[in-house]
């Protein structure tokens, strides 16, 4: 089968059967659009529409979203991922609206991306929903169901956007879109695609080399599965010898008369693994809590003394960039308004510099102190460094854990159990 032919098999199943494809973002109007497809960058539609309805009741307007703060637009938004950052950006893409756009929302890409929160896919959404151009957003339904199919070989998605460009007919670009999103949201699924229903087995590449050829006598599963039966063979085979070779010597030895053993057997009782227990702090609510003082991504000297009628939330954690170290420090950013009104002062701690820390804390716009306990003297103190074991592996590192210290410098809380992707939430419920 061609490419040419492959194009033409799947557009035309998708002109037949699905000849109307429609975003399931709901909107009334271009400025709704937009503000709907910024929030729902990494994020269902399904928490979008749950969302907006009261947002665009209170802000229908460009001019009524740029009069707002992005505070106040944070509480309408807090449940959607990055919910900071999209507050900001909506304001100030409201505002660059008005003062470059007269509020009208533009129809070119290279207009659009000026916006604050408006990148390629986004402005590709809005060009195509709004104007009805030929532009393909690049989503990772888009990205995963036109490669699996075959309509793509691409990396990035910057790739796969130019190559859907060059095949498909421009009439139907925009559906397109449409069409690929839904296929890849309800049918072919990022874990468990479900090629059993799917419609379009005949032009899938992925399913003529993952599915069909997973039980092709020269397929490299069936080769596998042929070499453990082999193995397996092998290794009984090699048992059935030793034991016949084992019956043989004791035979030949029976000739000789042995002596009667009266005692007992031992057999030994197999040995029951200890059950892994990680290191937890020795540290406990009502002890003092130990001063220290160290300098944060931005050079400044934080000390315990100094926050002296505070409420410190003191967090260790593993290392900058991590996945569910990221999870934490933006779970803490994203309640960090709500923290200060309750006199909390935010202090990460890992083993890290101050220049991994500053490039951690600027990506993710982190509003708190990152402090860089380079020599472990912190760590230490408060007891955090010790045994632990990720995927089976046993080793010392830094133990996830958040101390309360309260005014008087004393430890309220000591939070072992620590909720990475909503420990902010976790703190504001003590």
């Amino acid at each position: 089968m061609t490419l040419k032919e492959r194009y033409e098999g799947v557009i035309n199943y998708f002109k037949t059967n699905v000849p109307v494809a429609e975003t399931e973002l709901n909107y009334s109007n271009p400025f709704e659009l937009i503000v709907a497809v910024i929030l729902s960058a990494q994020c269902t539609d399904k928490r979008i529409n749950q969302v907006t309805p009261k947002l665009f009741k209170d802000y229908p307007t460009a001019e009524a979203l740029a009069s707002a703060s992005s505070d106040t637009i944070f509480n309408y938004i807090r449940s959607v991922s990055y919910p900071n950052n999209k507050a900001k950006h909506l304001v100030e893409m409201a505002k660059m609206l008005l003062r470059d756009f007269n509020g009208v929302i533009p129809s070119e890409i290279d207009q659009l991306v000026k916006l604050p929160g408006v990148g390629r896919k986004t402005a590709n959404v809005v060009a195509s929903v709004i104007y009805d151009k030929p532009a393909m957003a690049v989503d990772t339904h888009v990205f995963r169901v036109s490669n699996r199919l075959g309509l793509t070989k691409a990396k990035t998605p910057l790739q796969s956007e130019q190559q859907l460009m060059k095949y498909i007919p421009k009439e139907y670009v925009a559906t397109a879109h449409h069409w690929l999103i839904l296929h890849g949201r309800y049918t072919c699924l990022a874990r468990t695609p479900k090629c059993d229903v799917c419609p379009l087995t005949e032009w899938c590449q992925y399913f003529k080399t993952k599915v069909i050829n997973k039980n092709a006598p020269h397929s490299l599963s069936t080769k596998k599965e042929t070499m453990a039966k082999k193995e397996t063979t092998t290794k009984k085979t090699a048992a059935k010898k030793a034991v016949v070779k084992k019956t043989a010597t004791k035979k030949t030895t029976a000739v000789a008369p042995a002596k009667k053993n009266t005692t007992k057997a031992h057999v030994k009782e197999p040995v029951k693994a200890d059950k892994f227990v990680a290191h937890s702090t020795s540290l406990k609510a009502g002890d003092k809590a130990p001063a220290f003082k160290a300098k944060d991504q931005n050079g400044k000297l934080i000390s315990l003394n100094d926050l002296k009628g505070k409420n410190v939330i003191l967090y260790f954690y593993p290392k900058d960039n991590t996945p569910t170290c990221t999870l934490e420090a933006c779970s803490l950013r994203d309640e960090h308004q709500y923290l200060s009104k309750k006199n909390y002062v935010v202090l990460g701690v890992s083993a890290d510099d101050e220049k991994m820390h500053k490039k951690f804390a600027t990506k993710f716009e982190l509003p708190f102190s990152l402090l860089a306990d380079t020599d472990m003297t912190i760590i230490k103190a408060y007891d955090v460094w010790g045994i632990k074991q990720f995927m089976g592996k046993i080793y010392d590192g830094i133990i996830r854990t958040t101390f309360i210290i309260n005014e008087k410098g004393v430890i309220s809380h000591v939070i072992t159990d620590v909720k990475s992707k909503e420990h902010g939430k976790q703190i504001l419920e003590l």
